[in-house]
């Protein structure tokens, strides 16, 4: 008889059950045994010790850059596992997965203050209490919302990446291999000047470099700060079975609240977006003006100041 693999998570006896269940019954399952580690490590960074569909897609889509067949699998073997219980009636099944990511563009949710309030709201009730977890969420979802950074460019920041002094945040190797400078309002200098102190505070021997660290006193992991943040966004009633709202749209509401902001202010887009297609890190100027297809009001506001291929006087 085979023996079961070691888990460690709040769902360890659960998995090495199912995985000798499955052993025991001719099963193979070295694939499925290893994605099942994968999923028991992620839970082991979770707060939490619920199991949904949220929990699940952020575990799915933690790796990047996988196939939608890879995707689709991953899936696949945890709704195995989840089914296996709700058989028992010990557990609940989840939907099936989700239609694969189409190579298109998704068309994003864009974030209203009030949504990031009750966010922030939420994530200040974060457990547990006296730790640094509530603090690093809702810094990191307060910059992500006023700098349109990437996630990872944020849970990558180094403490020798971040001057207060002079407001400015240093991005190392972003998603195209460049680096670039980010300068960032006075008022989020001083939230992550109090972070900091508070930082200090819970963590007075880190384990690691990062400006935004977990419970673990290690870097935030992706995969944990995603999980959380469906988690916040859908007891905010911001995410909902018919809206698919994700912590990447919070950089295309920046980019849309800024040019919103030029229009306002009866500036060129023409000479504006370049600034902004730097600020923002993209490799390629048509990127960024991806997000006027982003807002039908900024669309309506915009269309006769602004054309595509065009100077809005044709």
């Amino acid at each position: 008889m085979k023996r079961a693999p070691d888990f460690n998570s709040f769902n360890a006896d659960n998995l090495s059950e199912y995985t000798k269940f499955m052993v025991d019954n001719g099963r193979s399952f070295r694939v499925e045994t290893t994605i099942l580690k994968e999923f028991d490590r992620f839970l082991q960074s979770l707060a939490s010790t619920v199991i949904n569909s949220d929990t699940v897609e952020s575990f799915v889509y933690s790796k990047i850059d996988l196939s939608n067949s890879q995707y689709e699998k991953r899936h696949r073997i945890i709704r195995g596992f989840l089914d296996y219980y709700a058989i028992k009636g010990t557990g609940e099944s989840i939907p099936t997965p989700p239609k694969p990511r189409s190579q298109g563009r998704h068309i994003p949710y864009l974030y209203t203050t009030p949504d990031i309030e009750k966010v922030l709201s939420l994530a200040a009730d974060l457990n547990p209490k006296d730790s640094i977890r509530s603090h690093s969420f809702q810094a990191i979802i307060g910059l992500l919302y006023c700098t349109g950074m990437r996630i990872s460019e944020v849970l990558r920041l180094d403490i020798s990446d971040v001057d207060l002094e002079n407001g400015v945040l240093f991005i190392q190797n972003t998603k195209f291999k460049k680096s670039r400078y980010v300068q960032i309002h006075p008022t989020a200098v001083e939230v992550l000047k109090r972070y900091l102190k508070l930082r200090n505070h819970y963590s007075s021997n880190p384990k690691s470099q990062a400006f935004f660290l977990s419970t673990r006193n290690d870097r935030l992991a992706y995969g944990t700060f995603n999980a959380t943040f469906l988690q916040l966004v859908r007891e905010a009633g911001v995410r909902t079975e018919n809206r698919n709202s994700r912590t990447h749209d919070l950089r295309h509401t920046f980019a849309v609240n800024r040019m919103l902001k030029w229009y306002e202010e009866d500036s060129d887009f023409h000479e504006q977006l370049p600034v902004l297609s730097t600020y923002m890190g993209h490799a390629h100027f048509e990127d960024t003006t991806y997000y006027l297809n982003a807002s039908a009001e900024l669309m309506a506001k915009g269309s006769k100041s602004f054309q595509f291929g065009g100077n809005g006087n044709e």
